[in-house]
């Protein structure tokens, strides 16, 4: 019988689960943007988004603390009710500051004009979905329910499928009702979870007492307050610096690039938890072997997959959006270009992230991420702005500086953070699969491209035939791809000599580690 329990079997159903769950959120999100064009969806973007900045300014580092803590060992009741009050404070506090204290003239200038209303739905749509849903499946993941928990994130993501497609084909759709539809579907999915998992909360685990779980809390937590602080500003101010210099029209172009880019990141995204249950378990047993080896295996393999996924959808950027956008979003096609080469570096530094987390090295965290932060704001003002306040021009680039700059940085941060990773792990720093393995899938992207066109013109395509020659041309560049993988395994972290070389030569300084790779 197969054990749900399982590191592959968790592994293998949360990518596959969170692949319909993608395909569906990825026809939802296009319905949207088609139905509210570029300026409408630019400004629904905007809204959740500055939530989600400021969802980061409130929890200091919390909700990592929490999923590490219930990853190292069961814990009991109390443990579980000390966090949900720590939710509820930070729900009441945000929502009396929006409602009374914030002055209008203030408002309207952080909101660029959208009124009170539709700003709070906004919040509590956002806080639903980031704080509360996200709760959940961290509960789950740490009890090993990933099973259940994907089940429910997948009929949460099929129901708001539904409610969007009725809502789109009344022309009906709003962004005051998107929002609604959002709030009620996370509070009934977050209900119905409570009866799905509460069979596993234990009431024989004794917790410490409250003094000594906020302590916990607190020597997690404390290096990440500074973080909290500058991760607000820095997502705070690209959302809102795009919308200012840019226009809620350059907003939706943006934030329709990186809906198509995000698909590169669904293995990333279906795995990440449970990588993240397995490091923090494996780091606390000092079981170090196993940690060399699934970061090395599932950072290889992520990146590439990623690659391979951009390489596919890249050079066909522009034909993608005529066909799943239509006209109106036909300027977006180069910022999608770009776009698709940022998730590719984004898969690394989610992994290398979620290793300082879950082995509680939040302090070297949290100096990775803020000079890399504080790198950004900056160059975000420089690319967007149409001037600077000493006479210096700006780029005035829009949506595609905002790519250009999350590319560059992205790939500049994340091997910042492999090389720390590298040196407090006691492993060689890991980068020549990037040079080598990211062009090649590229390349043979556009080589693909390039056959195709030996045979069909693609001028003026019909939309059926442009369809046709993108599904060829996929075709053919999976053959290539994995001919390529297939001569060079370690690439993706398969090849077993290499890795146990690495693996061997990196722990020699720690003579208690006498595993054999499993």
């Amino acid at each position: 019988m197969c054990n749900l329990k399982s590191v592959r079997v968790r592994f293998l159903f949360s990518i596959v689960s969170n692949a319909l769950r993608a395909i569906i959120g990825f026809a939802t999100g296009l319905l949207i943007a088609r139905a509210l064009n570029p300026a409408g969806y630019g400004d629904l973007m905007f809204l959740l988004g500055s939530f989600v900045a400021i969802r980061t300014l409130l929890d200091m580092g919390s909700s990592s603390a929490f999923f590490t803590f219930l990853s190292q060992r069961a814990r009991g009741i109390k443990f579980y009710w000390i966090y949900i009050s720590w939710l509820a404070v930070q729900f009441l506090v945000t929502l009396i500051f929006l409602w009374f204290i914030i002055p209008s003239g203030l408002f309207q200038k952080v909101w660029l004009g959208h009124n009170r209303e539709i700003v709070l739905l906004a919040f509590a749509a956002s806080f639903m979905q980031q704080q509360v849903w996200q709760t959940v499946g961290q509960i789950g993941e740490a009890m090993r329910k990933t099973v259940k928990v994907q089940l429910l994130n997948l009929g949460v993501a099929l129901f708001y499928f539904i409610i969007i497609v009725i809502l789109a084909s009344n022309e009906q759709l709003s962004i005051q009702k998107i929002l609604y539809v959002l709030v009620c579907q996370y509070m009934v999915a977050t209900l119905y979870s409570y009866y799905l998992l509460r069979e596993s909360l234990s009431d024989s685990v004794v917790d410490a007492s409250v003094a000594g779980v906020f302590r916990d809390y607190w020597k997690y937590c404390k290096p990440l307050l500074v973080l909290s602080f500058v991760s607000f500003t820095y997502d705070f101010t690209d959302k809102w610096m795009l919308q200012k210099f840019g226009g809620a029209t350059q907003q939706g172009y943006f934030q329709v690039a990186s809906q198509f880019a995000a698909v590169s990141l669904l293995a990333t995204t279906s795995i990440l938890n449970v990588f993240w249950k397995e490091i923090a378990s494996a780091w606390e047993s000092q079981d170090r072997t196993r940690v060399a080896m699934l970061y090395r295996k599932v950072s290889r393999g992520l990146v590439m997959m990623g690659a391979m996924i951009s390489g596919l959808l890249l050079p066909w950027s522009e034909q993608i959006v005529r066909i799943f956008l239509g006209a109106e979003y036909l300027n977006a096609w180069p910022v999608l270009a770009v776009m698709l080469l940022y998730p590719i570096h984004q898969s690394m530094g989610q992994i290398g992230g979620t290793m300082f987390l879950a082995s509680g090295q939040t302090r070297k965290y949290m100096f990775v991420s803020i000079g890399v932060m504080l790198l950004s704001i900056p160059f975000t003002y420089f690319v967007l702005s149409s001037s600077t306040h000493d006479g210096l021009s700006g780029l005035e680039f829009g949506a595609l500086g905002m790519a250009c700059k999350m590319v560059i940085l992205g790939i500049i941060s994340v091997n910042v953070q492999a090389w720390i990773i590298a040196g407090f792990c006691g492993w060689k720093f890991d980068w020549l699969f990037q040079v080598v393995g990211v062009p090649l899938m590229i390349g043979l992207g556009f080589a693909a491209k390039i056959f195709v066109g030996l045979f069909w013109t693609m001028g003026n395509a019909s939309m059926s035939k442009l369809l046709l020659l993108v599904i060829t041309s996929s075709l053919i560049y999976v053959c290539f791809a994995m001919a390529a993988l297939w001569r060079l395994p370690w690439l993706v972290g398969t090849d077993q000599i290499a890795v146990n070389k690495c693996i061997s030569s990196g722990f020699q300084r720690w003579p208690f580690v006498t595993k054999l790779m499993r």
